[in-house]
């Protein structure tokens, strides 16, 4: 598979949208296999069901390997996802595909009950616009990652940061944690020092606990304690006394990867 996907998982309406950039074609079953590994990666952020918005604009799957997509999407259905709704561009719905298409991609969006969606553009070279946010009100998270490779190198770009936080934080009114994916994030020292000003602010308006996951620097760079997966880092929470997202179903729920036990 080629081609770039994107998944933005919208935690707390229990929506996530999959994106293509430049379409998804599908050739051969390695392609399937590909896009299944994409998929399973993205699920351990989830642990209830939700919705899945996908991007049809530009699909291509070979007639031979058309069952074999089907079972893919059967396959996903299994592990919690309660519905998927593909959107498309005027006059390029697909009329094989195993499940429903709409035209227009603010159409497709209303279906699922989100305000609005990610949107299919963004400016990657804009800080704001790489900071994605998710609320999960139920596990008292609030879940800050970055859509492409991040190195907060300035006061500035602290600054930038708690300014997209302190617009999300008009919805929460109890307490919570901040989760960070540090997958794309890096700090210089300059940030990680004005950072400490952040969190600060942050606990003054009901902040319990700040902590980072998949560090992709040296972990002692990051101005919070990081863990090596977000499974770990949920489990740190829950001893904090947060009930996280990870705990529910965790003792029944089989992973989509391993056909074993999710934990």
């Amino acid at each position: 598979m080629a081609v770039k996907v994107t998944f933005e998982n919208h935690l707390s309406a229990r929506v996530v949208e999959i994106q293509f950039d430049g379409g998804l074609k599908i050739t051969e079953t390695k392609d399937l296999a590909d896009l299944k590994a994409a998929w399973t990666e993205n699920l351990k952020k989830w642990h209830s069901p939700y919705t899945c918005l996908f991007d049809c604009r530009n699909l291509q799957v070979d007639e031979h390997v058309r069952k074999d997509f089907e079972r893919l999407i059967g396959f996903f259905k299994n592990f919690f996802m309660k519905n998927i709704i593909g959107f498309a561009d005027s006059g390029a719905l697909p009329d094989w595909c195993p499940f429903e298409v709409i035209e227009g991609y603010d159409a497709a969006v209303a279906r699922t009950g989100l305000a609005r969606g990610a949107g299919l553009t963004r400016n990657l070279d804009d800080l704001r616009s790489r900071i994605q946010i998710d609320n999960d009100f139920n596990a008292h998270v609030m879940e800050v990652s970055f859509l492409a490779d991040t190195e907060l190198n300035s006061a500035a770009d602290i600054q930038t940061l708690k300014s997209k936080i302190h617009n999300i934080l008009k919805m929460w009114h109890s307490p919570y944690s901040v989760l960070f994916n540090c997958s794309n994030l890096n700090f210089s020292a300059e940030a990680a020092q004005e950072f400490i000003r952040l969190e600060k602010f942050l606990k003054s308006f009901f902040c319990k606990k700040i902590i980072g996951y998949a560090p992709r620097g040296e972990k002692s760079s990051y101005p919070f304690v990081t863990f090596r997966s977000r499974h770990l880092a949920a489990a740190d929470l829950e001893h904090s006394g947060i009930q996280s997202g990870a705990q529910a179903n965790c003792s029944t729920r089989k992973s989509p990867a391993s056909g074993g036990n999710g934990k």
